[in-house]
């Protein structure tokens, strides 16, 4: 990949570009944010870069070496990635006398971690003890949607690189490049769902409809927070059984987001979808709720979120959301 394939980088890419053109490759860098910012994209553009064949400003993409890496199976790149729940220490024991060797066809060897904050303990020491005397010619490319899990003797040692979100305008040009078609409204839609996250937005852009979602969310929460009180408990029934429960509980969010940033006099990017679909005027002030209730129910809808990755009892916990959103407890 090209650097033209990574909208919004372009600070951490001069900088992987001055660190390979000066001599300073790092032994080990950190590539952190939320899953689908781009972190591995990333990560995989630096591979190329240190190996590629052509030698220029980013990788051809076209020599055997890129053509090998991304197909995963250069002699010199090695990936590691959680086994069930966690990376355990029989997975660097498998690969750490390799990369001692030097490198068979590439200038570098590299060792791509997924997810790293999943290192267990002993795993983490050991590639500790390799960070700490690293062999002349090994990088190690870790990527973390939870840097702060890691070991502080781990982060230490490793050049980091936190990916920003993208803005409104660098999403537009990411949907435009990939969705040429998508219309605009639509694109309007993801890109203030996506909330800048170019993998969130490019999976959205493929389903299309969002439109269609998201005046369906509006409904809902008209009928939990105006229907009669009755209703909840049916409602959070049906709403649990959902397959999209998530992307609907995201639309709650943005809703949520567009009501307390009117109240708190910042209504920006969200005003032209709410009135082009008249949600100004329905027959109660949905924006009327005082900040600290709708900051209350926001985050209730993200400590929500982060529950259905466990074990919860979705119907029970949705009743206590809806009863929450109606003000009863």
């Amino acid at each position: 990949m090209t650097a033209t394939g990574l909208i919004g980088q372009e600070l951490i890419l001069k900088a992987l570009r001055r660190a390979w053109q000066r001599g300073e490759v790092n032994h080990a860098y950190l590539f952190s944010g939320p899953a689908g910012s781009g972190k591995e994209t990333l990560a995989l553009f630096f591979a190329r870069l240190l190996n590629c064949h052509a030698a220029g400003e980013s990788p051809c993409g076209e020599c055997l070496s890129c053509r090998k890496i991304s197909g995963g199976h250069h002699p010199d790149f090695y990936r590691l990635e959680p086994q069930g729940a966690s990376i355990k220490i029989e997975q660097l024991r498998g690969i750490k006398e390799m990369l001692h060797f030097f490198p068979r066809e590439g200038r570098k060897k590299i060792c791509l971690i997924q997810d790293a904050e999943h290192l267990t303990l002993p795993a983490a020491n050991s590639l500790l003890k390799i960070l700490e005397e690293p062999p002349e010619n090994l990088v190690f490319l870790m990527l973390s949607a939870r840097p702060w899990a890691l070991p502080g003797t781990v982060l230490s040692r490793c050049i980091q690189f936190h990916l920003r979100p993208l803005t409104p305008d660098q999403m537009a040009l990411l949907l435009q490049r990939e969705y040429p078609d998508l219309p605009a409204e639509e694109r309007e839609f993801i890109i203030a769902l996506a909330r800048g996250n170019p993998g969130d937005g490019l999976a959205m852009a493929g389903q299309r409809g969002w439109e269609e979602k998201y005046a369906e969310a509006w409904s809902i929460l008209d009928s939990i927070e105006n229907g009669p009180a009755k209703e909840i408990w049916p409602r959070a029934e049906e709403i649990s059984k959902r397959e999209d429960l998530s992307t609907l509980l995201d639309l709650f969010a943005l809703i949520y987001r567009e009501r307390l940033l009117a109240r708190l006099g910042f209504d920006g990017e969200q005003s032209i979808i709410k009135k082009r679909f008249g949600f100004y005027n329905k027959g109660k002030d949905s924006f009327s709720a005082s900040p600290v209730f709708l900051e209350k129910i926001s985050r209730s809808l993200l400590d929500l979120q982060g529950e259905l990755l466990q074990n919860v009892n979705k119907r029970l916990a949705l009743e206590v959301l809806f009863l929450q959103m109606r003000g009863a407890v």
